[in-house]
């Protein structure tokens, strides 16, 4: 999950090297630390010892950051924001986090795509969906380009339990950064149509029915998507997981409007095997 490419294992360039106090405090934090930090390591911090890092790897980067940094070497690597991100316990301390972004590109640096995406996901773990919304809704402030995948999973983790106006904020967002229309694109479509009508407005009904359409185009031109029932696939490919539940949503939004199944989708689902063949939801 947290996997760089190009040293990732190496939070500061080596060159030139001056020892501190400072850095010292920070390699020790790190020292048991697998270069990837996985989610296992890091549940298994005791919360005092996983904020004492946080605290030393903010410390760090804070005065190596900017045109004119106070502190010059040793630099700072990229991995040391996915380590910061990955020990973020709280909104507050992702939100910490986010403030430095600006001087990560003032310092002449940008992020990569996959740490991108690996905020969103952490964004989502935390129950801050929000603030993924308001740093990719500034790239000029924060330097963080918007994915697909990202995209996707922003949706996601806003679609359900979030206004409908944040929801169509996203969809926005996807020519912003030359993403495919959201109606292209059958993970994204599927649960914005889903969140339509479970927001159950006058406006939000009108925006469904006039979506329908696009997800029945879109629907004819991608082929079945089967979700396998092992949970570690599952876990492993998401979006899949994603689709069959939006659309056995929409398929009941539709049953509920028009009194009838709507025989384009419940095809297509029967096909993927998210249904028996044409029988129930």
């Amino acid at each position: 999950m947290f996997a760089e490419e190009g040293g990732a294992d190496e939070l500061f360039q080596s060159t030139p090297i001056v020892t501190t106090s400072t850095t010292s405090a920070v390699q020790s934090a790190i020292a048991s630390e697998t270069p990837q930090l996985n989610p296992s390591n890091r549940k298994k911090l005791l919360p005092e010892v996983r904020l004492q890092r946080f605290d030393q790897i903010c410390d760090f980067v804070t005065p190596r950051l900017g045109r004119k940094p106070a502190v010059k070497t040793p630099q700072v690597r990229k991995s040391a924001w996915v380590h910061l991100v990955g020990l973020a316990a709280s909104e507050g301390q992702l939100e910490k986090v986010t403030e430095m972004f600006p001087g990560w590109k003032d310092s002449g640096n940008r992020f990569d795509p996959q740490f991108s995406e690996l905020f969103i996901r952490r964004c989502e773990e935390l129950s801050c969906p929000l603030l993924a919304l308001k740093v990719f809704g500034n790239f000029a402030k924060y330097n963080l380009a918007l994915t697909l995948p990202g995209a996707r999973h922003l949706m996601h983790s806003l679609h359900v339990k979030h206004p409908i106006d944040t929801v169509i904020t996203l969809t926005a967002l996807y020519t912003a950064y030359g993403l495919p229309p959201v109606t292209d694109d059958l993970i994204s479509c599927s649960m914005l149509v889903s969140a339509c009508f479970k927001h159950n407005s006058k406006e939000s009904l009108a925006l469904a029915n006039e979506l329908v359409p696009y997800l029945k185009t879109t629907l004819k031109k991608t082929g079945p998507l089967n979700v396998s029932d092992n949970p570690a696939e599952k876990e492993s490919d998401k979006p899949r997981v994603w689709v069959k539940w939006a659309l056995k949503k929409v398929d009941r939004a539709l049953y509920a409007s028009n009194g009838e199944r709507a025989d384009w989708l419940s095809v297509w689902r029967a096909k993927s095997g998210h249904i028996p063949e044409l029988s129930s939801f």
